[in-house]
């Protein structure tokens, strides 16, 4: 057979990868979308096979040990270091161990989203090195800075666990864009609160599982209802809803957990003579021993606002050690819904005696994250984007989350995009508030650690945000320094589609 003519000479790149499905699936095919911004050529996507590591084009190994046999030889011989850690990735670019006239880059994870966790630090190296996006203008330019990428190793893995995004679901208007952007931030957890369950739930679960995003869904458990705790009737009306809901519309969805909140939303410390901590842990307690029943796996995330609680917090202590309590409202950065300092705050409203400076802000979140030992902490961070309730929210019915015209998105966003300049401009200045909670809190935390960001109607899937992008890059690790979190936020890989 004759030999086909290259109209591309010289030596080129190909992808060896040891998995092509599920989350490492999403990976391959975002590392594939940056690298050929840079080649003329169609660059080859393999799988890893044993004649590969004799190969004469330069090459870029991603997948894990145990998928990937030439990572696993590079790493038995100590020729690159993966984090132990879930989550972590090691990047390393080098001359070729097996044909050292070649280049090769590799990207390897402790696990599957470690691998694309990794994609996506090279993606936004690729995109921020020095040359590179100044020669995006020159297309014939393009191919020599890519073939001739610096030797670099980076190994990292995330310190806190579970970072993600709160949010109402019928103000995802793009599911799938919604969920990349996610992914593309490196974020693992969303939850999406309902009035009821999305026809098409289960392609939403689907999808998330294939970007490593864990989906929890919210319903309520008396919130925005006229009960009174105090009332035992009422908590077992209550009781009742929430057994028949879960039975009827959450049981065997595939989520990864359910969410709820219950009457806390308010200053009111007591009800009845009783604090409203002590009457909401008897209430849930009562709830989810019934669910634990039915599901004894079932992952249950209690909302709770700390604005009814403040010091009667011990009274949540007999609460069942499989909840995890998620705090609001606990105090200024990262709580409010205005990312402002402590004077800036001042001159809008009050908080509650105990959690009114951002010192005491500190201090009372380590006393929540530690008073139940070594169970998981986790907090909805406010300070982006949140539903308008006065003129445009909608308690709905069925309906189908995610799926709305792309015009109406991009519109949407021209509308939004002034308030989102003024927010991203507080958390340019503010940011290292919340770098310094997030470091504090964890030097006691001695469980998980969850933190998700309240971007409700945010417009998330059409773009993100620097504000967002700052939140994520300081979950990574807020004990970097502030100009590594603001340059790394600011890669143009965030602002790509």
């Amino acid at each position: 057979m004759a030999s086909v003519k290259k109209r591309y000479e010289g030596t080129r790149w190909s992808i060896v990868y040891g998995s092509n499905s599920g989350v490492e699936l999403h990976a391959l095919i975002e590392l594939q979308r940056i690298v050929q911004i840079y080649l003329p050529y169609v660059i080859e996507v393999r799988l890893a096979t044993n004649e590969i590591g004799q190969s004469d084009d330069n090459i870029i190994l991603i997948g894990t040990c145990t998928n990937n046999h030439l990572i696993r030889e590079l790493s038995e011989k100590k020729q690159i270091n993966i984090p132990n850690e879930s989550q972590g990735y090691t990047i390393k670019c080098c001359n070729s161990p097996w044909n050292d006239r070649t280049r090769l880059v590799v990207i390897a994870g402790s696990d599957s989203r470690g691998v694309l966790y990794g994609v996506n630090d090279f993606n936004s190296r690729v995109l921020t090195a020095e040359s590179m996006p100044r020669k995006l203008m020159y297309k014939a330019k393009l191919r020599e800075p890519f073939d001739n990428l610096k030797d670099f190793t980076v190994s990292e893995y995330p310190l806190i666990e579970n970072r993600g995004i709160w949010t109402w679901g019928y103000v995802i208007y793009d599911y799938r864009r919604f969920l990349n952007n996610m992914a593309r931030l490196n974020m693992n957890i969303v939850t999406i609160w309902n009035d009821c369950v999305p026809i098409n739930c289960k392609e939403v679960i689907d999808y998330a599982h294939s970007r490593g995003i864990k989906i929890i869904l919210g319903f309520h458990w008396g919130w925005g209802r006229d009960y009174d705790l105090a009332n035992p009737a009422h908590r077992q009306q209550i009781k009742e809803d929430v057994i028949r809901t879960y039975n009827k519309e959450y049981r065997g969805l595939g989520m990864d957990g359910i969410y709820f909140q219950t009457l806390t939303e308010h200053q009111n410390l007591e009800i009845g003579g009783r604090s409203v901590a002590a009457i909401a842990c008897d209430m849930v307690n009562d709830i989810s021993s019934e669910l634990f029943s039915i599901d004894p796996d079932l992952y249950i995330q209690f909302g709770i606002h700390a604005t009814s609680i403040v010091k009667n917090y011990p009274d949540l202590k007999p609460l069942d050690y499989r909840i995890t309590i998620v705090w609001e409202d606990a105090g200024l950065i990262p709580y409010t819904y205005e990312p402002l300092t402590e004077k800036e705050f001042a001159q809008e409203q009050v908080l509650p005696q105990g959690i009114d400076t951002q010192e005491r802000t500190i201090s009372y979140s380590k006393q929540l994250a530690t008073f139940r030992n070594k169970t998981e902490f986790a907090i909805v961070a406010k300070g982006w984007s949140y539903l308008n309730w006065e003129d445009e929210f909608e308690n709905h019915k069925n309906f189908i989350l995610g799926e709305r015209d792309p015009s109406f998105i991009k519109k949407r966003l021209d509308g939004m995009q002034p308030g989102w300049d003024m927010v991203n401009a507080l958390w340019w200045k503010n940011y290292p508030h919340a770098m310094r909670f997030y470091s504090e809190m964890l030097q006691c935390v001695h469980g998980a650690m969850t933190i998700s960001a309240l971007v409700d109607d945010g417009i998330f899937e059409e773009a993100i945000q620097p504000s967002v992008a700052l939140f994520a890059e300081t979950l990574w690790n807020p004990r970097r320094n502030a100009e590594e979190i603001l340059q790394r936020a600011m890669t143009p890989y965030y602002r790509m589609h």
